[in-house]
């Protein structure tokens, strides 16, 4: 990958990247970091990636270091209670009632539901990006939209 090939890259996937991010962590500066981060990986091996190659390197390592990150706030966040349940009346609760739905996910559905229905991926390409087969995508993504339905009928 050439240096022009590469600010391209920045220029037509950050702001992707970025939504991406923001809707896994709801931190708009964790985002901002996970996102410069994934760019100074590509940079760093940018003799090994194609530029045709660059989005689905982009996303697999932002991905990475989402679920990392996760997982260190887990890791200390043990003693964690249970959120309560939200009616939801309002758009912003029903905003909360599907933040809480998608929070419920493992970081795989997690991440292919937002991919797929807020970005609007392909099952090759959320394949390619999570290195997955296309047919291990649709069985996820199958599995995290009825996990979702039946924590939004618990909640609603």
């Amino acid at each position: 990958m050439t240096c022009k090939e590469y600010n391209t890259s920045v220029s037509n996937l950050s702001d992707g990247l970025y939504r991406f991010a923001l809707r896994y962590t709801g931190d708009g500066d964790a985002s901002r970091d996970a996102v410069q981060d994934s760019f100074v990986v590509l940079w760093e091996h940018r003799r090994e990636v194609s530029a045709e190659g660059a989005k689905a390197y982009l996303y697999r390592v932002l991905y990475y270091r989402l679920v990392d990150a996760h997982r260190r706030e887990q890791h200390f966040d043990r003693v964690a209670s249970p959120e309560p349940q939200v009616q939801a009346n309002n758009a912003f609760e029903l905003h909360d009632s599907l933040q809480q739905a998608l929070d419920a996910l493992n970081e795989v559905q997690r991440s292919l539901v937002l991919l797929r229905d807020l970005e609007g991926y392909s099952y090759k390409e959320m394949a390619a990006m999570l290195s997955l087969s296309e047919q291990q995508v649709m069985v996820y993504l199958y599995r995290a939209r009825k996990t979702m339905k039946q924590i939004l009928n618990e909640i609603l």
